[in-house]
């Protein structure tokens, strides 16, 4: 019975873990798709029965508790708001109206007030030391002379309460107002800033919401800009536009769009995308978010341009100047002398930066801004390198005397991989051939300043989209294209073999295609790469590359910022050698996994070793060789090259040769021969211990041309042996120690034996 309980339980815990994965999933998305919810310079929250009101950027917008925003009003110089179940009404520093439900306003008060606020039927409004009372029903009204100055209002509990000014020791009183008179209801209120109204009453000062009552205080972030009461907790805005719940246990952050979380905007100036990264210019975050698999900062002061060259710098343009920084470690960054004013737009190509600044164009040499022609911003196609201008008129190519594209009053533009121009221009991006022929057109959303066409693929883009940036909504998005951007391919022609190897100078992915589309292998920092084709004919960012481990050959494209200079290569310590097997292969590059030039050299076939770098990988070493008009690679155990010392020795000859014979080379004790013959009489020097069963002997000879050499001829050849004199010397020491050996042996004997006889004679 207990067992079948077990299951039940676990039956049920599943159930449960299935219901709350789509719960969590959901909660999640929602989060995510508010992300860019922004306040601009928020400067009042109130929280009534039902909603959420914000006043920010002359705007009221409206918040439900699960915070999406339910309505939206222009209300420009609003500086208080608060709603009850009938009334909505807001002050300026003007006078106090009320606000209908369809936006509509009605002067309540006409003139500046301290302070205000609603309980039921009535509102109240002070100032200076005198509090007021109306109705909405019938109009009656009732004044109230306080003590001192009013500095708040607030309906709490069922009561209206008001704060005294403080003293000098910031102490403040707070009165109830009873019966159209007020009386002392808490005294020295430490701190007291204003007023919150709710179920009973608080005040916020220093950071902290204070419970006069039990003296119960809830702590913020210390960066609002303004609190109010909830039955929730206390609700908090930040002057970024940050909206935070605290409960007294925890604070939490709602929705942002500024650093306190991560994805969020203020004024976004613009954005680009390289080197797998899309970068949003944060302008009033004064910073630019990189955005990849997760999203981090570069802090540069009101940044407004940004590109990147083709050799890993990353260079962004600020309120303080022009900068630089290592796109791969986003560490390092470094000012850039610049003869210019402001920076509006800046891109690479040609080998140098472009920028514009007030209208003209500039070419960046050696620090000299050169001027170039009238233009308001500057691209470059991202393969082929092309310059383009946007000016009054349209948009022109570079050395072009006429536009590309005809338009009046664009706002920007961008330059896609296929020569497709993209115009922003009257809430719409509208697409062109390169050609200037209409192609496609697509909304964009009211406010948007600066696009970009997508060249990388991650978490928050697609090679292809076009990425909008909307400054006045603090928002960042992206357009989809109702037709798919083609994809580039490189134009390999497998003809560079010079310097291919290289390493990887920090953690690198391989992409699948000249842009980074998709990843084929992550490559660790200091790997060892073979750059196939280090200049590409359609890109100068990027080089084709193979990489090996221990899942396969990889083959792709790596930006050339993280590949250090080619290793050094050396001559090779002889020049020329024979295969040594039959299925001898010739590949292009120096992996046995890559494409085969030749499949079959053969055997015994000569080839020309040339310089190349010391490479191996899986215990292969690699020789870079030519062979019949072929130049590839090779393992070096499939050459032999011969052993030899190229001097002028000569071996001690002890025997000769009654036949022809072969030489053989010995390759991992494989017999292997090279292709060169003895003829019969040769002199040779045996090395070693002559063995008769031995089917090959080791000899030394010499070469004319290569000089003293080795190698091994078989013992068939009939080998006659001769003694040198140095051999005979040997012999006859040899016998001589022998004999004298032997006769120290006798004589120890004879002593020995001797004596033994002495002692057996009486």
């Amino acid at each position: 019975m207990k067992r079948y309980v077990k299951i039940l339980l676990a039956a049920a815990l599943l159930a449960i873990t299935a219901l709350a994965m789509p719960l969590s999933a959901s909660a999640e998305k929602t989060v995510v798709s508010d992300k860019y919810t922004f306040i601009g310079n928020p400067s009042y929250i109130f929280c009534s029965d039902g909603e959420i009101l914000i006043l920010g950027n002359d705007k009221l917008l409206v918040y439900s508790y699960d915070y999406r925003l339910a309505a939206s009003y222009d209300l420009p110089g609003a500086v208080k708001i608060e709603k009850n179940e009938r009334h909505t009404v807001y002050s300026t520093k003007d006078g106090v109206y009320s606000l209908s439900d369809d936006g509509a306003s009605e002067t309540l008060y006409s003139g500046a007030v301290t302070d205000f606020c609603l309980a039921g039927d009535r509102w109240y409004y002070a100032i200076g030391d005198t509090v007021a009372c109306r109705s909405f029903s019938d109009g009656q009204s009732f004044v109230i002379e306080c003590a001192s100055d009013v500095t708040s209002l607030a309906y709490a509990g069922g009561k209206v309460y008001l704060s005294a000014k403080g003293d000098s020791f910031g102490y403040s009183d707070i009165y109830v107002l009873e019966e159209e008179k007020d009386s002392l209801a808490y005294d020295y209120c430490k701190n007291l800033s204003y007023l919150l109204g709710g179920d009973s009453i608080c005040y916020y000062g220093a950071g902290k919401a204070v419970n006069p009552e039990t003296g119960a205080a809830v702590s913020f972030t210390g960066e609002e800009s303004r609190v109010a009461s909830s039955r929730e907790g206390f609700y908090s805005v930040t002057a970024g536009g940050e909206l935070y719940l605290a409960d007294g246990q925890s604070i939490t952050l709602i929705f942002a769009c500024t650093s306190s979380d991560k994805g969020y905007f203020a004024f976004p100036r613009g954005a680009a995308s390289d080197y797998g990264k899309l970068f949003v210019l944060d302008y009033a975050n004064d910073r630019v978010a990189v955005m990849e698999d997760d999203i981090t900062y570069i802090s540069v002061k009101r940044p407004t341009a940004i590109t990147a060259d083709y050799a890993g710098n990353l260079y962004i343009a600020g309120k303080e100047g022009l900068f630089v920084i290592d796109v791969n470690t986003l560490t390092g960054l470094a000012p850039v002398s610049y003869s210019g004013g402001s920076i509006n737009s800046i891109t690479y190509s040609e080998g140098a930066l472009y920028y514009t600044s007030e209208g003209k164009a500039y070419r960046l040499e050696d620090g000299e801004s050169v001027y170039v022609c009238d233009a308001l911003a500057v691209r470059s196609e991202y393969f082929g390198g092309n310059l383009y201008f946007l000016r009054s008129d349209g948009i022109y190519k570079a050395d072009y005397s006429y536009p590309s594209v005809s338009t009046q009053g664009a706002v920007d533009f961008d330059v896609a991989a296929d020569g497709s121009i993209y115009v922003l221009k009257d809430g719409k991006i509208t697409q062109y051939t390169d050609a200037g022929d209409l192609v496609a057109e697509y909304p964009a959303e009211e406010g948007a300043a600066a696009i970009c066409v997508s060249l990388v693929t991650n978490n928050y883009t697609d090679f292809g989209d076009i990425v909008v940036t909307c400054p006045d909504m603090h928002k960042v998005y992206n357009v989809k294209l109702s037709q798919t951007s083609s994809l580039p391919s490189a134009d390999l022609q497998y003809t560079d073999t010079d310097g291919i190897i290289r390493t990887a100078l920090e953690n690198a992915y391989i992409y699948s295609y000249p842009c980074s589309v998709s990843k084929v292998a992550a490559v660790p920092a200091g790997a060892t790469l073979i750059v196939g084709k280090y200049d590409l004919y359609e890109t100068e960012r990027m080089s084709y590359v193979l990489y090996e481990d221990f899942s396969g050959l990889k083959t792709g494209y790596i930006y050339k910022g993280l590949l250090s200079e080619p290793l050094a290569e050396s001559a090779p310590s002889e020049s020329s050698g024979r295969t040594l097997y039959d299925n001898t292969a010739l590949y292009r590059f120096p992996t046995s996994r890559g494409d085969a030039l030749v499949d079959n050299i053969g055997k015994n076939v000569a080839v020309t070793i040339l310089p190349f770098t010391d490479y191996s990988y899986d215990g292969v070493q690699w020789l870079k060789i030519r062979c019949n008009g072929n130049t590839g690679f090779v393992a070096k155990d499939m050459i032999s090259t011969g052993q030899y010392i190229p001097t002028d020795e000569r071996p001690q000859y002890n025997a000769s040769l009654t036949k022809d014979a072969q030489i053989y080379d010995k390759i991992n004790d494989v017999f292997v021969p090279t292709g060169y013959t003895l003829p019969s009489g040769s002199d040779v020097e045996i090395i070693g211990v002559f063995d008769q069963g031995s089917e090959y002997t080791h000899i030394k000879y010499f070469d004319d041309r290569l000089g003293l050499r080795e190698g091994y001829v078989p013992t068939s050849a009939r080998i006659s042996y001769s003694i040198t004199p140095l051999q005979i010397i040997g012999l006859c020491c040899a016998g001589i120690i022998a004999l004298l050996l032997i006769s120290v042996c006798i004589i120890k004997f004879a002593g020995k034996r001797k004596r033994q006889l002495n002692r057996r004679r009486p």
